[in-house]
């Protein structure tokens, strides 16, 4: 099967790490020189989401990808807002779109993905989407596993911004902060990861920040206030060197 992977950054790359020995894959990424030039038979988005002025989520890359690719089954990986879902179905409503969401960690992206034994896809075509990665699929609707990708890292920022609080007290109190991160770390609901207090202290990076401003935003239009979050952010923004 001939698959073309459009944007080729972290994801893109990982992606076609693991579908390479598979299927023909071809690469849509013009700013980095690839441009395909065969008709695929199924699209993998994997384009860049940055965020907008006011925090929300920019679907043009993603819009652009759909528009110029031919009626195949479509797999959005790159993290896109609920309402960037819905002008995507109102927009392109006899397209075979669907959404799957990619928890990969920058440093380990390839290996990450290998290792994934399930994939979570919601949309037209999900046991499609299966047979192309050839895992189990579980089927949800794309709007909750949207929720769900931003959820994950929005609860992973928190944590970081709690455990640098603890520093903090630590500090205080002349207390060492490695000490009660392992003590804390030992119960198996909080576990060690997000723990450690790096030099530029709070979380940074480029999807933190990118998906927890488009988290509230997505909120704040829907009326809801995520105070938790935004205190959080806003710490951050306090303690963070750079």
């Amino acid at each position: 099967m001939r698959i073309l992977i459009a944007g080729y950054g972290m994801v893109g790359k990982a992606h076609h790490e693991l579908l390479k020995e598979q299927h023909d894959i071809e690469i849509y990424d013009p700013a980095l020189g690839y441009k395909h030039l065969k008709a695929p038979d199924a699209v993998i988005v994997c384009v860049s989401t940055p965020p907008r002025k006011d925090g929300a989520c920019e679907m043009k890359n993603v819009f652009d990808v759909i528009e110029t690719s031919p009626d195949v089954p479509i797999l959005i990986k790159s993290t896109i807002s609920v309402e960037g879902w819905d002008m995507l179905v109102d927009a392109f409503p006899n397209r075979m779109l669907n959404f799957s969401p990619e928890f990969l960690r920058a440093e380990s992206a390839v290996e990450d993905l290998q290792n994934t034994d399930l994939i979570l896809v919601g949309g037209s075509d999900p046991f499609f989407w299966g047979k192309v990665f050839n895992l189990p699929v579980e089927i949800a609707e794309a709007r909750e596993l949207i929720l769900a990708k931003y959820a994950r890292n929005s609860f992973l920022a928190l944590k970081v911004a709690f455990f640098n609080q603890m520093y903090d007290l630590c500090d205080a109190l002349d207390v060492e902060y490695s000490a009660v991160a392992h003590y804390t770390g030992m119960d198996e609901r909080i576990g060690y990861s997000h723990t450690y207090i790096t030099d530029e202290r709070g979380f940074g990076g480029h999807c933190f920040p990118k998906d927890i401003n488009a988290f509230v935003k997505t909120a704040q239009r829907n009326n809801v206030e995520l105070s938790i979050l935004k205190e959080a952010v806003e710490y951050n923004r306090r303690i963070r060197k750079s």
